[in-house]
């Protein structure tokens, strides 16, 4: 967090990317529940699209699992295709967001790598799929181009992890300590003229007993 960098609106910091914090305790409750909501939506539907791409992918190292005999291989790249292009291209839509101001302002940070490696997993594999004939043998196994749609939706879905159970620490911190304010005294005794008077604490002035 760079604390010189301002706004008057909730958003992330154009250096390193991260969710920009209220000047004011408690002003920011409901734009911070949204963000949570948000994150939320997109790390339970990354995970339920991302486990059985990695199931398909891992097929061979899961004993008593052969997916081979129920999804042939070409099929199976167009499933594993089908499911991470959502969870990279919409749940994971706002590194690339990110990583993109990150690049315009010269200031690299964790979305620019977070990006580069997601993206470049994610659209190799898209290529792969749609377009194999492009590629050399030298790229290929067993006649088929390598696919790494399982790396690219389970990073995707660890960093939505992250930015999820940041988002609600966030948000705890802000409630303890708006709660700690809460406990602060509302009014005060100001003796005045011989005479104690209660009065709120926003008519208190320097010099007052």
């Amino acid at each position: 967090m760079h604390p010189e960098i301002e706004q008057d609106h909730p958003g992330a910091c154009p250096k390193c990317g991260m969710t920009l914090e209220p000047k004011t305790v408690g002003v920011e409750d409901e734009e911070e529940q949204k963000e949570i909501d948000s994150l939320s939506r997109k790390f339970w539907t990354a995970l339920v699209l991302s486990v059985p791409v990695l199931t398909i992918t891992m097929d061979h190292a899961i004993p008593g699992l052969h997916i081979d005999s129920i999804i042939p291989k070409h099929v199976g790249k167009w499933i594993e295709f089908a499911l991470t292009t959502p969870v990279v291209l919409w749940a994971g839509g706002f590194f690339f967001t990110r990583a993109w101001r990150s690049i315009v302002n010269r200031s690299l940070n964790m979305f620019t790598l977070i990006a580069v490696g997601v993206g470049a997993a994610y659209f190799y594999s898209a290529i792969a799929v749609i377009a194999p004939g492009i590629f050399p043998d030298s790229f290929r196994s067993h006649g088929e181009v390598g696919l790494y749609f399982e790396a690219a939706a389970v990073i995707t879905t660890l960093v939505l992890l992250g930015q999820l159970l940041e988002a609600k620490a966030r948000s705890r911190t802000g409630q303890a300590i708006k709660a700690l304010l809460g406990l602060a005294a509302k009014t005060a005794h100001r003796v005045r003229n011989g005479q104690e008077q209660e009065v709120s604490v926003n008519e208190i002035q320097k010099g007052d007993l």
